[in-house]
């Protein structure tokens, strides 16, 4: 994500896909509150490879003191100095060119203390350690959530402009927009995907792999035992009979129980799973089918898997609804 340091102000902000400067308060990202400024001004515009800065006022646009004629483009390079209007003004400076993307903007502290948290789709907050809050994006619904490791509390949508609270200080969500249709068809589905887990014999450590086309190792980590084990309980209830929605689901305490975890460190393996399979696959539809809460309760939703203990094929089960 772009922006821009207001030198008048020392202030910095982030930039939009399309970002419009102007005198009109309710329509532009950028007011300027002066008589001889525009309406609507200037416009920086993200082309899908460059940044851009179009000038649309009548009172002329500069860029480190070369004057643009009305309705002329160009393409802006980092340290550039943007003045509108009056060459006296001290303007805007331009500090950052990356691509569009969805960010954390820092409150409480300037960027000359703390960068701004550039998002993936699944993100733990402030780290993957020790992780309060995990981010990430319904690739379905087209909207942002956010959710507290340490409580059994609902995922929150997250919206453009909300504030984001942990440890490190308040930040403000900016969303770019940068997802589309286009985009979601083209991915694949998790539950094209089998889960197959190698368990050790005496069931300390779990390889984790998924199978399609091909193989993708995630190889041993702690967190799939966590998922074998709601595995059991899916392919238990579906010997039972049960009907496929019905399947696995189990009390966040009864499986915190089973896994000898407190609520927190359970939660926070939960968050890793997700996190793991969404790096891998970032592009993938159905990240919420991986573990599915209801109620108090939680199960592994994915369609296709099986069990090995040692060599031996423990469970196997192939669902038809996520």
């Amino acid at each position: 994500m772009a922006y821009l340091l207001d030198v008048a102000a020392e202030a910095y902000f982030p930039l939009a896909p399309h970002h419009t400067f102007g005198r009109l308060a309710n329509s532009v990202d950028t007011h300027i509150d002066k008589p001889y400024v525009s309406k609507l001004h200037a416009a920086i515009e993200w082309n899908g490879e460059q940044w851009r800065i179009k000038n649309l006022g009548l009172n002329g646009t500069w860029i480190n003191g070369i004057a643009m004629a009305q309705g002329e483009t160009r393409e802006l390079a980092v340290n550039d100095e943007i003045v509108l209007a009056a060459q006296t003004d001290p303007g805007f400076r331009v500090m950052d060119l990356r691509a569009p993307n969805d960010i954390l903007w820092p409150l409480n502290r300037s960027l000359s203390e703390t960068s701004p948290i550039y998002l993936s789709r699944y993100h733990l907050l402030p780290d993957g350690d020790a992780p309060e809050l995990a981010l990430y994006f319904d690739e379905q619904a087209q909207q942002w959530f956010q959710e507290a490791i340490a409580e059994h509390s609902e995922a929150l949508p997250l919206n453009d402009g909300d504030l984001v609270q942990f440890s490190t200080g308040h930040w403000q969500f900016v969303r770019a927009n940068i997802y589309g249709p286009t985009e979601i068809k083209s991915a694949r589905h998790i539950n094209d995907f089998e889960f197959v887990f190698n368990l050790s014999l005496d069931e300390e450590t779990t390889q984790l792999e998924l199978r399609q086309q091909q193989v993708l190792d995630l190889a041993v980590r702690t967190h799939h035992y966590l998922l074998l084990q709601l595995a059991r309980h899916r392919a238990e209830d579906a010997a039972r009979g049960l009907d496929s929605k019905s399947q696995g689901w189990v009390y966040a305490d009864q499986l915190a129980a089973e896994l000898g975890l407190d609520s927190t460190h359970m939660n926070i393996q939960i968050f890793r799973a997700r996190k793991q399979l969404a790096d891998l696959l970032p592009d993938a539809l159905g990240q919420q089918c991986l573990l599915e809460r209801r109620g108090g309760k939680i199960r592994f939703g994915c369609d296709k898997f099986k069990i090995y203990k040692g060599d031996q094929l423990t469970a196997t089960s192939i669902l038809k609804d996520c």
